[in-house]
């Protein structure tokens, strides 16, 4: 049974209300960053916190040709849920300890593949075009970047177990690291780090991997026929991903606490989790994107080659 602790954890901090109003203000200091390195002025902060709160009170649509109407209603709600539970179970260092399951990353991999089989899926049920075209490329792109996550997932647990078998508790992760140092020290862990950067960028669609959701020949793709609520539950599942992949970032990587008090150390995780935005505005402004075979071969060499090569020298070294 849940305890209130537990639903305010999930509807308010670190999940909830929390996470969707920082997420949303993360996708609106990317949105200004990579304007700014562009030399155009960009949004304002909160564009994305009107658009969210405009949406709601538009009509919703569902096109006649919808295959299922069904699925089509439900996909965005589905990735949605996904991600305020993702978000819900990380922990922050010195902040909240998250579940402290012995089983969590492990959970972890389901729920962060359910924005993507959000989008198939209401893709897929809504009759366009421009949608399975979009759907198409999602897929490809998922079955290629989810190797590499799996990859540096195990390799960390096991960096984790320091020769003891593998740590799948991720307040175990982060307590080891407090302990004994952060991974992104550690000489052997590098290429899982870039590996890991690597499938963040794919993921989340940033330049060079802006492909499914590319304006220039799929329009808005999966989001082509989606109105109202609806989408406007797209753009909170994105901005929560957004989060969620830097929290995940931080834990695997980089979870150095800034003392004893939890509101340093939560203030620490903001000016990371703002850091790491920057770095992603600048690579977003910087590159162009792949087609997709271009992609596909990319993603299947370079991030898994890197990744195996920290695994390699974990299990060995």
């Amino acid at each position: 049974m849940l305890s209130a602790s537990d639903i305010l954890t999930y509807l308010v901090f670190p999940g909830g209300l929390f996470a969707v109003l920082f997420g949303l203000l993360l996708l609106g200091f990317e949105r200004i960053a990579v304007a700014r390195f562009q030399g155009r002025v960009g949004p304002p902060l909160l564009q994305n916190v009107f658009d969210a709160f405009k949406l709601r009170g538009k009509e919703v649509l569902i096109p006649k040709d919808a295959t299922n109407k069904i699925f089509f209603c439900i996909a965005p709600v589905l990735g949605f849920v996904g991600m305020m539970a993702a978000i819900s179970i990380l922990p922050i260092s010195g902040v909240y300890g998250g579940t402290g399951a012995n089983s969590d990353l492990i959970v972890l991999i389901y729920l962060l593949a359910l924005p993507a089989v959000s989008n198939v899926m209401g893709g897929s049920a809504s009759g366009s075009t421009y949608s399975a075209i979009s759907v198409s490329r999602e897929v490809v792109l998922m079955f290629a970047y989810e190797i590499t996550f799996i990859i540096v997932l195990f390799t960390v647990a096991l960096n984790a177990g320091a020769g003891e078998g593998a740590v799948f508790s991720l307040k175990g992760i982060v307590d080891y690291q407090v302990v004994n140092g952060s991974f992104i020290a550690d000489p052997k862990m590098i290429p899982a780090f870039l590996g890991f950067v690597i499938f963040l960028l794919a993921t989340l669609e940033v330049p060079p991997f802006h492909i499914a959701e590319n304006s220039a020949d799929v329009m808005s793709g999966y989001l082509m026929e989606y109105s109202g609520m609806p989408l406007a539950l797209f753009e909170m599942t994105h901005a929560l991903k957004l989060l969620v992949l830097i929290t995940v970032l931080q834990i695997f990587f980089m979870p150095g606490v800034a003392g004893d008090s939890i509101i340093f150390n939560l203030f620490w995780y903001l000016v990371k989790s703002v850091g790491i935005v920057a770095v992603i505005s600048l690579i977003h402004a910087s590159l162009a994107s792949f087609r997709v075979d271009q992609a596909l071969k990319f993603l299947m060499t370079v991030p898994i080659a890197l990744s195996l090569v920290s695994l390699f020298l974990v299990i060995f070294a």
